[in-house]
């Protein structure tokens, strides 16, 4: 599937929280904790679809970034323990369906699509947000999932 301009409304999700570096994400951290929450992801009550997995990149620093997994949720008054709600606001995506092993270059692929269509980055606390087949495994699996990256139009 090629490159696309996606509008998504706002949405609340509840899941988990990493904190690192790119060098920790770089040498698997978030596969495991990719992993780890596949476990846990039947705690998440009101899950508008559990087998869409949703990936936020926020707060990119030269340092590293936050990450969260996590699902949409219809109703937020079931937090469990170890989870946090998070509040996505709409957004204008450009998106791009990938599967391989190769992400970095889907992402790459995806930028240079923004920049060749004439579309602006939105820079704010949202860097990216990623959807994953709730049956995915990332320490077994080759990487399948749907890309993301807030555009301004």
């Amino acid at each position: 599937m090629g490159a696309q301009m996606v509008y998504k409304e706002a949405f609340k999700a509840v899941g988990v929280k990493w904190v690192g570096t790119f060098e920790q994400a770089a040498r698997g951290e978030i596969k495991n904790f990719h992993h780890e929450f596949l476990k846990r992801k039947n705690e998440v009550k009101h899950a508008v679809d559990a087998e869409n997995i949703i990936g936020l990149s926020y707060h990119i620093t030269e340092k590293g970034f936050t990450y969260y997994l996590a699902l949409e949720v219809e109703d937020t008054q079931s937090i469990p323990d170890g989870m946090e709600l998070i509040t996505v606001s709409a957004h204008t995506f450009a998106s791009l369906g990938y599967k391989g092993s190769a992400v970095h270059e889907a992402y790459t692929s995806l930028y240079t699509w923004v920049k060749q269509n004439g579309y602006t980055l939105k820079h704010g606390d949202l860097e990216h947000l990623e959807e994953y087949p709730g049956s995915f495994d990332p320490l077994t699996d080759v990487p399948e999932l749907k890309i993301h990256i807030p555009i301004m139009i």
